[in-house]
């Protein structure tokens, strides 16, 4: 699949210009990753952009406010990536809303391209460390993902997600049962 010129040449401005400022310490490196992304994501609500950060395909990209996004974090906007207010996500999380397209064993899977799917962080949704969210995937408001967790199912409202695949392992609140 090949993209119109513009589309590449906004690609090589985004990653000369974010290159620049993706490593930069805080707390001046935070702003700076701000106003360099405010400008190529589709919606920024919040400054908390930590270093090393790494963005592909930013116009897909949508970040609420008060979010917080620690250390080494990979965004994937191909098919669409939303992140709630007041979420956290610590260092080394993954979100992968594409995948390549490998059904015809004729066909090498490079040539059989790509296929995208939107992931959704709903509000106050905590990712522990090295979390991977895999495309099409939905996590409901107040949600925790334990450090480690691939998430490649949709998760309701409220609940506690640990393993590989993730699973409910709880809930949060007062009422909240195993």
């Amino acid at each position: 699949m090949r993209y119109p010129l513009a589309t590449y040449l906004r690609a090589g401005l985004f990653f000369t210009v974010y290159g620049l400022v993706k490593y930069l310490p805080p707390p001046i490196g935070d702003v700076c990753r701000y106003a360099v992304l405010k400008l190529f994501v589709a919606e920024l609500r919040s400054w908390k952009i930590k270093d090393g950060v790494t963005v592909w395909f930013p116009e897909g990209v949508r970040i609420g406010r008060h979010v917080t996004i620690n250390e080494n974090v990979f965004l994937d906007g191909y098919g669409g990536l939303e992140i709630g207010d007041h979420c956290r996500i610590a260092h080394g999380c993954s979100f992968i809303s594409e995948d390549h397209v490998f059904d015809d064993p004729d066909t090498p899977i490079w040539q059989q391209g790509k296929r995208g799917a939107p992931i959704k962080l709903g509000q106050d949704v905590w990712l522990g460390c090295g979390v991977r969210v895999m495309r099409g995937v939905t996590i409901g408001h107040g949600s925790v993902v334990g450090a480690g967790a691939v998430v490649t199912r949709d998760l309701p409202d409220g609940v506690i997600a640990v393993g590989v695949p993730a699973r409910v392992v709880g809930r949060r609140g007062a009422d909240a049962t195993p």
